[in-house]
């Protein structure tokens, strides 16, 4: 595991899976807007749009920086739908009803998407308390997902992108930085005999991990938190993980007791 770089998501970070997440089941939403902080204290603010962006955002283009939508109302919203990314601290500042006030306003239907990675929330009574909270910021209704569950989550999302109002969706699974201890971050693997060179697990995920290294892409092993967001998207299934056998519950109860060693 390396250490954090300002502007750029490390490997494993759950942020990234969260946002391609939001990316995919808003993928077809005319007007949509994505929008907020999907960073923490150890990268700094990132824009949702450079968690997928190789370079981060200091390479994020101009119109992809998406802002915050202002200037609408409750009876008319600024967009059809925005999806604003905030970092649990955030959420749980003092300051927090200030900061989010203008919820409602800014979409006909508006995903609140809360990044609950850190130390704080590894506990499910604290998870459950960030629930609260959100709801007291003006959200409808609360949802926590796993961001690695990609199955869940699109189903999830996809409904709650049916009703307008306000949602809050807590994505919560740990920092890939608190995992530590023997086999916590065991890598992936790349067949490099039978990858095609498609590009797909780096063009989609942008982790850091992944390389190209002509004629195929290969994982740095001592970058790779071990998350498997990147086998999801290889075509060929060339992308081999020692948690292959794991089902989605076992591989995030994995994860948080790695956390908490």
């Amino acid at each position: 595991m390396r250490n954090p770089q300002r502007g750029i998501l490390c490997a494993g970070c759950p942020h990234r899976a969260a946002y391609l997440a939001l990316k995919e089941a808003t993928r077809r939403k005319r007007g949509r807007v994505i929008c907020g902080n999907a960073g923490c204290t150890a990268v700094g603010e990132v824009h949702p749009a450079a968690a997928t962006c190789p370079g981060g955002m200091d390479a994020l283009l101009p119109r992809y920086n998406q802002a915050v939508p202002t200037g609408g109302t409750v009876d008319e919203p600024a967009a059809p739908v925005c999806v604003h990314v905030a970092a649990d601290l955030e959420v749980a500042a003092d300051d927090a009803a200030e900061r989010f006030a203008g919820l409602a306003a800014e979409g006909e239907i508006t995903l609140f998407a809360v990044m609950a990675s850190s130390r704080r929330f590894l506990a499910r009574d604290a998870v459950e308390e960030l629930g609260q909270r959100v709801l007291g910021l003006g959200a409808d209704t609360v949802v926590v997902l796993d961001p690695f569950d990609a199955i869940r989550c699109a189903e999830v999302l996809g409904s709650l992108l049916e009703t307008p109002g306000v949602h809050g969706v807590i994505f919560a699974s740990p920092c890939a930085q608190l995992q530590r201890g023997e086999g916590a971050n065991e890598p992936v693997e790349i067949d490099r005999y039978t990858c095609v060179a498609c590009h797909r697990c780096f063009q989609i995920t942008a982790c850091p991990a992944l390389s190209f290294a002509p004629p195929v892409y290969q994982v740095d092993p001592d970058a790779c938190a071990g998350c498997d967001l990147c086998c999801n998207y290889c075509r060929t299934q060339v992308i081999y993980s020692p948690r292959s056998r794991m089902g989605v519950e076992e591989k995030s109860r994995a994860r948080y007791a790695a956390a908490q060693r």
